[in-house]
């Protein structure tokens, strides 16, 4: 991972293929296009600039691997320094906080990361890479460990009491919870369980004058209060 700290050459304002993964709240299709918080924070910080966005969606485990390939892809979100992926990094746009969850009714003990060597779990895919070592270790042997793509089916199998742990971020599950299509007895209690620190996630771009474009119009959101503004929305 590349990340620049530099003055760059204005570039002229553009539409700018843009590598997204779909999840509610955060990325959506609509009849329309693609609304959600992360698609409008993005959009709203490089509209500052002239910019606008023709977004590609890809699965979360693939959106990296898709950037490095695809050289038509001119940026991609959201990312983190960790993940193995070349270009030039954004300030955070962000803030996602992945917690456990559980149901109420099961009483699980579960206090650190190292507890979940003993459950059955289903993280969100690409998560040994996006939640640290001491995750990725604590799941290293775990044979009832998996990923899954739907977040959406990772709720309605914890509420089927087909798993003992979901582990996502917390605004996609609490919205899978409330979204009458996900088809669960919401009777049923969730419990939380604040096992890992917030990760504060950016854009990667291929250009670095476009990374100064979104930073400078980041920085302009948030002063005017669009920012907190469409924060509010979800």
């Amino acid at each position: 991972m590349l990340i620049a700290v530099f003055v760059c050459t204005p570039i002229k304002a553009n539409e700018i293929s843009f590598g997204m993964r779909e999840v509610a709240p955060y990325v959506m299709k609509t009849e329309t296009g693609v609304s959600g918080l992360d698609y409008e924070i993005i959009a709203a910080a490089l509209a500052q600039k002239g910019h606008s966005l023709s977004v590609k969606l890809y699965p979360f485990a693939r959106l990296v691997a898709t950037f490095d390939a695809n050289p038509a892809i001119e940026a991609a979100a959201p990312v983190i320094s960790s993940f193995p992926v070349t270009g030039w990094l954004s300030e955070p746009f962000i803030t996602y906080r992945n917690i456990a969850l559980s149901l109420a009714p099961a009483n699980l003990s579960v206090n650190t990361i190292a507890d979940l060597a003993r459950f059955q779990i289903i993280a969100f895919q690409n998560a040994r890479n996006a939640l640290g070592a001491e995750f990725a270790a604590a799941v290293a042997h775990n044979s009832r460990y998996r990923e899954e793509s739907s977040q959406q089916l990772a709720v309605r199998i914890l509420f089927n009491g087909r798993t003992d742990l979901v582990i996502g971020e917390r605004r996609i599950l609490n919205y899978f919870i409330q979204d009458p299509t996900t088809g669960i007895d919401r009777s049923i209690a969730p419990r939380e369980h604040p096992l890992f620190a917030p990760i504060h996630y950016s854009v990667v771009f291929r250009n670095p004058a476009l990374a100064e474009d979104f930073n400078a119009g980041l920085a302009a959101i948030k002063a005017s209060g669009l920012y907190d503004a469409i924060m509010q929305k979800y």
